[in-house]
């Protein structure tokens, strides 16, 4: 069994690790894409369900993880593509059908204990929070956009000392396949790095542009989390951006330099790695919409955050018409999703499609 396949067995089991604990990184407002009042949060009850759903997933992660060590020593490279493809639609299946239990579950204990009505409901929009610095600015991607031009320069200035014949793909038997070398072929990364530029800017947009959510509870310390989540995430963004834009960059010079490509797998799973343990850092240590984040609370228990449940299909999918907001924080997770009833949305969507197809149909 070769170190590719190793690597991505071991990244399927991290990526299922993350899926996982996501119960334990949504806001304190939400348990399962349901809303409740923040001081309920830590309720026995909703501890033990956060508690099953993670190792429920983590043990069907393990699971298929392992089925994967054993395929992979037996199946040829295009069957185990399909099998990894298969595998992860098949996790994603019964995590999202695991979710369902509980959020069902969830909702039958909203409505017999009946908390709303209870309490007074309430909204707060902060009408300085704009005035905020919420993320760092676009021009910090400049940083990327020059090793983007770095590699087109690098690639033109040597172009003739480039081999006949370049490596275009290597399988996980480690068989790797040559095409002859022309301005298409070269053009390959630099195109990505581009389109994953556009994305991280696009990314960043959407950050500080999304909507605003302060729980009425901790009116100025939820504030401050949100700030706080976002600009972690905008600076992460930045340098994540940098970080792909210099792994593709060396994966230009293998071609230009053949002797480097002994060091390419190494250098794919160094960065890789640090990407990944960032991001599980980052998560961990913010929450969604900077819930993690420990500051001083003044809570009133009096008053929750209105009830707009019914807007959430499943908990999960945001579709309000009455809402002109485009972007709003995921209940379930971390991160944000789009308000489905808004027609932008799936405007972008179409545009996001395209931007991913179009480097899969080059290759």
């Amino acid at each position: 069994m070769n170190s590719q396949i190793i690597f991505l067995n071991t990244l399927f089991i991290l990526i299922c690790f993350i899926f996982s604990l996501t119960p334990y990184l949504t806001r304190k407002t939400e348990n399962f894409g349901v809303s409740i009042p923040e001081s309920l949060y830590e309720r026995n009850d909703f501890k033990g369900m956060r508690k099953k759903y993670a190792s429920s997933l983590l043990i069907i992660g393990i699971f298929l993880g392992g089925g994967l060590f054993v395929l992979a020593s037996i199946l040829n490279e295009n069957t185990m593509i399909i099998m990894y493809t298969i595998i992860i639609f098949v996790y994603i299946l019964l995590g999202f059908l695991i979710y369902l239990l509980f959020y069902k579950q969830m909702k039958k204990i909203k409505n017999a204990e009946n908390w709303q009505e209870k309490r007074k409901q309430s909204v707060i929009v902060d009408m300085k929070f704009r005035q905020e610095k919420i993320t760092y600015s676009q021009w910090w991607f400049l940083i990327s956009a020059m090793i983007i031009i770095a590699t087109l320069v690098i690639t033109f200035l040597y172009y003739d000392r480039i081999p006949a014949q370049i490596p275009m793909h290597t399988g996980f038997s480690g068989n790797v396949s040559y095409e002859e070398k022309s301005i298409v072929n070269l053009l390959l990364l630099p195109g990505t790095q581009v389109l994953s530029l556009i994305m991280f800017i696009f990314i960043n947009f959407i950050i500080k542009n999304a909507k605003q959510q302060v729980s009425v509870e901790n009116p100025e310390t939820s504030k401050l989390q949100n700030l706080i989540f976002r600009r972690r995430w905008s600076a992460f963004l930045i340098w994540t951006a940098a970080l792909t834009q210099s792994l593709l960059l060396f994966s230009q010079l293998t071609l230009i330099f053949p002797s480097l490509s002994t060091y390419e797998n190494l250098v794919i799973y160094v960065f890789t790695s640090i990407i990944i343990v960032g991001t599980l850092i980052l998560a961990f240590t913010t929450g969604q919409g900077g819930s993690r984040v420990k500051l001083e609370k003044q809570s009133d228990t009096e008053v929750i955050d209105r009830d707009d449940d019914r807007y959430w299909k499943l908990g999960q999918f945001y579709v309000n018409r009455n809402d002109p907001a485009i972007f709003i924080e995921k209940r379930f997770g971390i991160g944000w999703t789009n308000n489905w009833a808004h027609p932008l949305s799936w405007g972008l969507v179409l545009v996001l499609i395209i931007i991913i197809m179009i480097p899969i149909i080059l290759f």
